[in-house]
């Protein structure tokens, strides 16, 4: 990849990748480029691929499976492991099957059991930055939080929480330099060890617990009881949906309560408004981006899209769409909804989207609890990343 900006839009759209170094700063602007001018773009980065610009056409693809298939998630695409990641790379009746599994295990009654625990994680993390007035937000609580989370949710101590950051810093820092072959040796262990839990837990007895674990081991696939593979699989993959998505949504919107204190009274005096503040936010902050694979040609404003190329489905960028929301730009929590695509639309929206609300709910909530004001250290440096996650890698915040 070059180093050096495109000086113009065209330019941009044929270099533009998740990757590209210029772009990690700043997407949201550069993607409004691509929006103006054109619905669909063809980048010639990592193989080349589509991309389309506007909602409209992002909820079409979403809604039309059976032209665009989950059987690539990613651009490049990227195995971890050597079977189809469940039920995310799957398509048609195959993934109907499994969403009505996993469906009765990732709803919102079983978030509502565990929420006492992730207000206990989250005070444990707020506390201490409280009483020492600072912190750097990403690192100390928007990471950790949905980690923990994810922990308490399958019934898996907390003092494996080192071991899930190291693996998900070590996929970011390494998935564009290794093959898969790499990528299966370092995924090894870890999936080693979600299988080792699942034993205990058909060991110590399943029938009277509702963790995630416990709820597959009761789960059918079509009459029979899953596998153990399928199991692991399952939580492999809730593992790595849910712990970049969320702790990067927490950390940017974090940056804009910092910088709009008159947001943090908002929701001290109004926590009623919450819910609808953070669903504003979501659609502003433009986070997540994935990858489906065409399984015919296709042809849509006047440009055809051949069997077999790959198309980047920007679901945080849809949110900035002048043409799907007035004032895109813009904050408005007086929106009368909020449409956002970030957890997909159609068969695969995304299973997790009922935790992570929770998640962030509970951590806004106890957050402005503990910490009613707070602002962006003066004179620090904060740094954010692209990559199919948007989000940030370093905030410091002082209390007050």
């Amino acid at each position: 990849m070059m180093t050096e900006p495109p000086q113009t839009v065209e330019e941009l759209g044929h270099r533009w990748s998740l990757f590209q170094p210029w772009l990690q700063e700043d997407p949201v602007s550069q993607f409004d480029k691509l929006r103006e001018s054109a619905p669909i773009i063809r980048s010639e980065e990592l193989g080349g691929f589509w991309i389309l610009t506007r909602y409209e056409d992002i909820e079409w693809a979403a809604k039309s499976p059976e032209i665009f298939s989950n059987g690539k998630v990613s651009i490049p695409h990227i195995q971890l492991y050597r079977d189809k990641q469940i039920p995310v790379q799957l398509d048609g009746e195959e993934h109907r099957l499994w969403r009505q599994t996993l469906t009765t295990v990732f709803n919102p009654s079983v978030v509502n059991q565990i929420t006492p625990q992730i207000r206990q994680a989250a005070v444990e993390l707020i506390e201490p930055i409280a009483k020492r007035g600072s912190t750097e937000a990403i690192a100390e609580f928007a990471v950790p939080l949905p980690a923990e989370t994810f922990l308490i949710n399958f019934g898996i101590g907390r003092e494996n929480l080192q071991q899930l950051l190291d693996h998900k810093d070590w996929l970011r820092n390494n998935v564009m330099r290794n093959t898969d072959e790499d990528r299966y040796a370092a995924s090894k262990p870890l999936w080693n060890f979600f299988s080792e839990a699942v034993d205990r837990r058909r060991a110590e007895g399943f029938e009277e617990r509702f963790d995630v674990v416990s709820l597959l081991l009761k789960s059918k696939f079509e009459g029979r009881d899953l596998a153990q593979d399928e199991i692991v699989n399952v939580v492999f993959m809730t593992m790595l949906a849910s712990l970049d998505t969320t702790n990067a949504i927490l950390g940017l919107i974090l940056l804009y309560l910092a910088e709009h204190p008159e947001v943090q009274e908002l929701i001290t005096t109004s926590p009623q408004r919450l819910p609808l503040i953070i669903e504003e936010l979501i659609r502003y902050q433009a986070m997540g981006s994935s990858a489906r694979v065409l399984t015919q040609d296709v042809e849509r404003h006047g440009v055809t899209m051949r069997a077999g190329d790959q198309v980047l489905m920007s679901w945080g960028m849809s949110g900035r769409d002048p043409e799907a929301f007035d004032h895109a730009d813009q904050v408005d929590f007086d929106r009368s909804a909020v449409r956002h695509l970030s957890f997909g639309i159609g068969p695969h929206r995304c299973l997790g989207m009922h935790l992570a609300r929770r998640i962030l709910t509970v951590a806004l909530e106890e957050w402005h609890r503990l910490i009613p004001k707070y602002h962006v250290t003066p004179g620090s440096t904060r740094r954010h990343h692209y990559l199919p996650v948007r989000g940030m890698d370093r905030l410091d915040l002082t209390v007050g």
